[in-house]
């Protein structure tokens, strides 16, 4: 591809944009004063070709905006600073010509200046395009284009879905093109986050919190070693794995969630250390220090439980500041699977039994009900009833299955926002027949599944187009 040093082809780029621009301009007025419609197929005509040339004026626009600021002497010099915080030589080989994708759907050839540190880098493509990455142009596209092609992957329930609505707004992408635009965007999100915070603006100061996590299970692929298939393809495995995945929400007086603050939603495939770690970093950030109760709600799983209490000392809470509370919904059904075992009992009994045991806890005797369920278990040394057991009684003596404290003080008792949040994350989008991932394809669709359904896709857009020098090297 060809250089361009005269920096007056800019100008001449621009004037041509120009020319564009009053051509589509002129083609919509003569459409104004086309014959009005006779019959809907005439309107929807109409309609359509009236959407196809104001797509294209906006792309012109955009692209015309976007020539004058790459041509600047100012942009110049902000490249430069670019090009200098690589830690290497970067030389300044004039401007190429590069095709920019915009929202309206149009592709516009463009000049921006490229950065290599030698001319046989220069043949082989390894070099940079600095001032389209400082206005956030990436894989070609332009900041608003890439945000709904990744908002579209992770709304819609394949990336074929994703294209066929791409088409319908005039937008011409491939499916291979698509995952590359959405896997990037996530990527450079999660990058920014971790150097600069995660970016959610709002405090949890003076507030009642809840805090909870859960996993979920989805497919991921693993290539086996060995002899390819015939056609040349490696042969692979669809392992289950189990994502983690937390929610942080506020709840009033009367144990409502509070609509003012937008629930926070996250997940990893990396383990249960990983995603206590993000929940600490989101909790530190929304300065959880300053709220007036913080209530962890789960399901009886050790390996949540096991890290609760760590999280609570690297927060630096007070103990009158935090609550436990192991998911009562899951206790009763542990109950129901406990009593289940009593093979001489009648069904009458086994409920009548279970009802004794909940009003129990309830009612915040706690003692009672640990002395109700070793009785009921004396003797019986099976496998599921230790399992049993051992779950009732362990989170009893921690004190996570007080339920008369968390109604006085009108806190949830139940983890349905969690459950809720598996099933829209990961269930309607990421699991079903047929439906396996990469690990790393998982690990960036979680992150965009999450952002979307909690209502903070702005942040990740704005995390998306952060740029910082550090991140050229």
């Amino acid at each position: 591809m060809a250089f361009v040093t005269d920096d007056s082809s800019v100008a001449n780029k621009i004037a041509e944009i120009e020319g564009a621009i009053q051509e589509t301009n002129s083609r919509l007025d003569q459409l104004q004063l086309a014959p009005p419609p006779k019959n809907p197929a005439e309107l929807a005509q109409q309609e359509r070709e009236f959407k196809r040339l104001t797509d294209q004026l906006q792309s012109l626009s955009a692209a015309q905006q976007l020539q004058v600021a790459l041509g600047s002497e100012e942009q110049r010099k902000s490249e430069r600073k670019c090009a200098d915080a690589t830690g290497k030589k970067m030389k300044n080989f004039g401007f190429r010509e590069v095709r920019v994708r915009f929202l309206g759907g149009f592709e516009v050839t463009l000049l921006a200046r490229y950065y290599a540190r030698s001319q046989a880098r220069v043949e082989k493509g390894k070099g940079a395009y600095f001032g389209l990455m400082l206005l956030g142009i990436h894989d070609h596209c332009s900041p608003a284009l890439a945000s709904e092609v990744a908002k579209l992957a992770a709304a819609m329930n394949s990336l074929e879905d994703a294209r066929s609505q791409l088409s319908e707004m005039g937008i011409q992408l491939s499916v291979k093109q698509i995952a590359a635009i959405a896997y990037q965007f996530s990527q450079r999100a999660r990058l920014r986050q971790k150097a600069d915070g995660m970016g959610i603006s709002a405090s949890l100061a003076g507030r009642r919190v809840v805090v909870s996590t859960d996993g979920g299970r989805v497919r991921i692929r693993t290539n086996k070693r060995g002899k390819r298939t015939k056609k040349g393809r490696r042969r692979y495995r669809t392992d289950w794995r189990e994502p983690k995945l937390l929610a942080i929400y506020v709840v009033d007086e009367q144990g409502k969630i509070e609509r003012e603050f937008t629930p926070v939603l996250d997940g990893t495939l990396q383990g249960p250390d990983a995603v206590f770690r993000l929940i600490e970093y989101y909790l530190s950030e929304l300065q959880i220090e300053a709220a007036t109760k913080v209530l962890f709600i789960a399901d009886g799983a050790r390996w949540i439980w096991n890290r609760v209490g760590t999280l609570w000392k690297r927060l630096g809470l007070k103990a009158e500041q935090c609550v436990e509370l192991v998911d009562f919904y899951h206790v009763v059904e542990h109950l129901g699977t406990l009593a289940g075992l009593k093979k001489g009992w009648s069904k009458k009994l086994k409920r009548g039994w279970i009802t004794r045991q909940v009003n129990c806890l309830k009612r915040g005797k706690i003692e009672q009900f640990q002395e109700e369920v070793k009785k009921f278990c004396c003797g019986k040394r099976g496998k599921i009833w230790r399992r049993e057991r051992g779950y009732l009684l362990r989170n009893a003596s921690a004190g996570r299955l007080n339920y008369y404290l968390t109604r006085a003080q009108q806190l949830p008792n139940g983890s349905g926002i969690i459950e809720s949040t598996v099933r829209r994350v990961l269930n309607l989008r990421m699991k079903g027949a047929s439906i396996f991932w990469t690990k790393d394809n998982a690990e960036d669709m979680i992150l965009l599944r999450a952002y979307y359904k909690s209502g903070h896709w702005k942040v990740l857009e704005n995390k998306a187009f952060e740029y910082s020098y550090d991140l050229t090297a």
